[in-house]
Formats: C-alpha cells, sequence, structure tokens
C-alpha cells in the first residue's frame, strides 16, 4: 500500500514522540510519520523534499527553535502556508492560545494524559482533517 499521507510531529520529548509513534502506527497504515525534535529541525526537513506534508503537529516549549517561532516562519513561507499545523502541547495559557491563532495556527489543543486518551484525539484529528476538510493539493 502506498502512503498517502506525510504527518511530521514536532516535538523534543522523547518519550511524547514515541507514544504518538505508537499510536500512529496502530492505526494510521496509509500515513508517513516523520519526526521532528524542534522548529530547526523540522524547517531543515520540509526544505529537503518536496513532498510536503498532509499535516504537522507541533509542540510549542522546544530547545533551539520553539513553536511560535516556527508557526511564525511556516506561515511567512508561502509554500507551507496551506500546510495544516496543528498545536499540541502541554501549555493552556490564554495567551500561548491566542498567540498561536494570532500566528495562524489551525488548531491548538493540549496533551492528553494517556495512550487511550491521545488515540482518541488522534482519531478526531484524522477524521477532520484527512477525511473532511479540504485544503489546497501541495504534490
Amino acid at each position: 500500500m502506498t502512503r498517502k499521507y506525510r504527518i511530521i510531529i514536532t516535538d523534543d520529548d522523547d518519550d511524547d514522540r514515541l507514544l504518538f509513534k505508537s499510536v500512529f502506527d496502530a492505526g494510521w497504515v496509509d500515513c508517513e510519520v516523520l519526526f521532528a525534535e524542534d522548529g530547526v529541525e523540522l524547517l531543515n526537513q520540509l526544505e529537503s523534499t518536496r513532498q510536503l506534508p498532509a499535516l504537522i503537529f507541533l509542540d510549542l516549549n522546544m530547545p533551539r527553535m520553539d513553536g511560535f517561532a516556527t508557526l511564525n516562519e511556516l506561515r511567512s513561507n508561502p509554500i507551507y502556508r496551506s500546510v495544516p499545523v496543528i498545536i499540541l502541547t502541554t501549555s493552556s495559557l490564554p495567551e500561548h492560545i491566542t498567540r498561536c491563532y494570532e500566528l495562524g495556527a489551525n488548531s491548538y489543543l493540549i496533551k492528553p494524559p494517556g495512550y487511550q486518551q491521545l488515540t482518541q484525539l488522534v482519531e478526531q484529528i484524522r477524521s477532520f482533517w484527512l477525511n473532511t476538510a479540504r485544503i489546497p493539493a501541495n504534490n
């Protein structure tokens, strides 16, 4: 089966990446899941490939380039502007939520506490962004 969706998860936490990997491996066989540890690594990945991702998950608290700076870079580049960016972080601070939407985030979600909750959240995201929403083709 050809993988038709590329998903990039940008998070510096090893445990969170492992948890994400297990969720995606369990049910997203049509997806290629890539990981970046921070915004610098994400932007390098994007620049080194022709295939844009279907979704980018972005944590806020990361070294080198945090989620705010990364989101600003993504939205300031016309090539990446239409790629859905989902903020998935532990912060529930109203000013973080406001700032992310002002910078162009498509969604702001709080990381769930466990595997089952993450699985449910990821299924909801998949249903909306990959099955329901229509975004510009980025081939």
